[in-house]
């Protein structure tokens, strides 16, 4: 596990592709999280501090693809596990430069409608990466 945490906190940023499993990340990326999330590794907590994320000063980009949608501001919103927990432990073990770009609908409203969204999707990547 040390050899998976070392390589992880050697990055100088970082870059997670992550679709939408049952409202959540898939299981393969949380046993990795489960891996890499170990106090004096990637967080500390002292009684003064309490938590403290040990993973800093380094840029992440979350790209999230969801087959249905979660607008932000309806309830719809509330089905989306997905991002936050992933911004939750992000922050948690140190992360404060988390950019998100997400590509929904995928699925829910046919083929035309997801190829549109993720060609907006790579110009937004695209432009983004300007600046990464």
């Amino acid at each position: 596990m040390e050899d998976v945490i070392e390589f992880f906190k050697s990055a100088d940023k970082y870059v997670l592709a992550i679709p939408m499993w049952n409202f959540t990340i898939p299981y393969r990326l949380k046993q990795y999280l489960d891996i890499l999330i170990r106090p004096t590794y990637t967080f500390t907590y002292t009684p003064e501090d309490a938590y403290r994320g040990l993973v800093i000063g380094k840029p992440i980009l979350v790209v999230y693809a969801r087959g249905g949608e979660c607008p932000i501001g309806t309830e719809l919103e509330a089905l989306n596990f997905q991002s936050r927990y992933l911004e939750f432990i992000l922050k948690f073990i140190g992360f404060t430069d988390i950019e998100s770009l997400v590509v929904e609908p995928t699925l829910m409203k046919g083929p035309e409608v997801a190829r549109i969204m993720r060609d907006v999707a790579v110009k937004m990547a695209q432009e983004m990466a300007r600046t990464f």
